[in-house]
């Protein structure tokens, strides 16, 4: 496999929740490596933003368009109604919300699956690294789907 593979495979892992020494130890890499390639690359952020979950990023959209709701009616009396730019953005945000809504969540699926394989290793090793396989590809089958619905 070549480094850059090898690397992309250590990131995923990372994701899932592996520690450095058994990245290392899983992709045959020194500690030191990985833990270079993860400072390179910002694996921690990567993971965080990963991790921002669904229904925080509803929460913002609903407060903005709350926010913005409430600035139309706190206008004149005679201005109660939004113009047509305002409609427009209303419709936006509420577009945004229902795309959100309807959306597979990657984040939360990795989370899940990296709990769940977690939770496996200690009972069942075995069972561990097959099930951490076909998480691998359910995920990145429904990120290929993702990618070809935004196309």
């Amino acid at each position: 496999m070549a480094k850059t593979e090898l690397r992309e495979v250590a990131k995923v892992l990372f994701m899932q929740g592996y520690t450095q020494k058994e990245i290392a130890g899983k992709i045959k890499v020194s500690e030191p490596t990985i833990s270079k390639w993860a400072g390179l690359d910002h694996w921690d952020n990567l993971k965080k933003n990963l991790v921002n979950s669904k229904s925080e990023r509803l929460s913002e959209l609903y407060d903005e368009l709350a926010a913005f709701n409430k600035m139309i009616k706190s206008r004149d009396i005679a201005m109660r109604f939004p113009n047509s730019k305002e409609a427009d953005v209303r419709r936006k945000l509420i577009r945004d919300i229902a795309d959100l809504e309807r959306k597979y969540n990657i984040g939360q699926t990795t989370t899940i699956a990296r709990d769940f394989v977690t939770f496996c290793r200690d009972i069942d090793f075995d069972f561990a690294q097959k099930a951490n396989e076909y998480f691998d590809l359910f995920i990145n089958h429904q990120i290929d789907k993702q990618k070809w619905q935004k196309e």
